[in-house]
């Protein structure tokens, strides 16, 4: 009999804790209930929200998640695939190697590198020697443009744009030029030679000398000679004025 007092009394003992816990959590309710929201807010300040939210909801706490052992992650059969949980997303197929092969990858510069070959300004210049007619369709355009507009700043834009295809396309003219002119050259030489005769060579002088010809020929051809000579006359004016004193 005594054994089964003390049985019952500690059998009693949580349940009234219980019931004191649950009178308390619904006093409080009942007290907030009175109270405005502003109050209300000001109280959880002052406790903190984990206290407020211990006194209100009590202080019973989650079950603690269980881990998954191994045989809850093991498969029926293993042949089949690994069950996936669907709160973390799967990774593409082969992610992991492409990064591992990005990572591999070293960036270089074509212009310094030594697997992109030799710089070679003939081969280059005979592949993009198609950019000249682009040019000279694209002054053409501005130069339509030109007739359109009104604004005199914008004028100068769409000239200044055509004065620098047009330098452009006459520079790679003369360097065409030159080339056959230097071609031209190496084939009279190698002709002596092989004639068994000793030729001549310019000097740079003389080369300057046919330079200029040949410059002062593409200008003839295109008409824009009397032009330049007007600029070179402008220009050495300058530099005589420019020499003497004279603004």
């Amino acid at each position: 009999m005594e054994m089964s007092s003390r049985e019952s009394a500690s059998d009693s003992e949580p349940e009234s804790v219980v019931v004191s816990e649950d009178e308390s959590q619904s006093a409080i309710r009942q007290d907030l209930k009175g109270m405005s929201f502003e109050e209300i807010m000001q109280l959880k300040e002052e406790l903190g929200a984990k206290v407020y939210k211990e006194a209100v909801l009590g202080s019973k706490s989650a079950p603690a998640k269980q881990r998954k052992t191994k045989t809850d992650l093991k498969r029926l059969n293993k042949n089949r695939p690994r069950e996936m949980s669907s709160r973390r997303q799967v990774p593409f197929l082969g992610a992991e190697h492409r990064v591992e092969r990005k990572k591999e990858v070293e960036l270089r510069d074509p212009r310094f590198d030594e697997k992109s070959g030799d710089y070679n300004i003939e081969t280059f210049k005979k592949n993009y020697k198609f950019v000249t007619k682009i040019r000279d369709k694209e002054v053409g355009q501005l130069k339509k443009q030109l007739d359109q507009v009104a604004d005199a700043e914008e004028k100068k834009k769409i000239k200044h744009t055509m004065q620098r295809l047009i330098n452009k396309n006459v520079e790679d003219k003369r360097w065409h030029i030159k080339q056959h002119s230097l071609k031209k050259e190496r084939d009279y030489i190698q002709k002596s030679h092989n004639e068994g005769q000793q030729p001549h060579y310019l000097t740079k002088k003389e080369r300057r000398a046919k330079e200029l010809v040949a410059q002062f020929e593409l200008l003839k051809s295109t008409g824009k000679l009397n032009k330049h000579l007007e600029k070179r006359r402008k220009k050495n004016a300058a530099k005589d004025r420019k020499r003497i004193g004279i603004d």
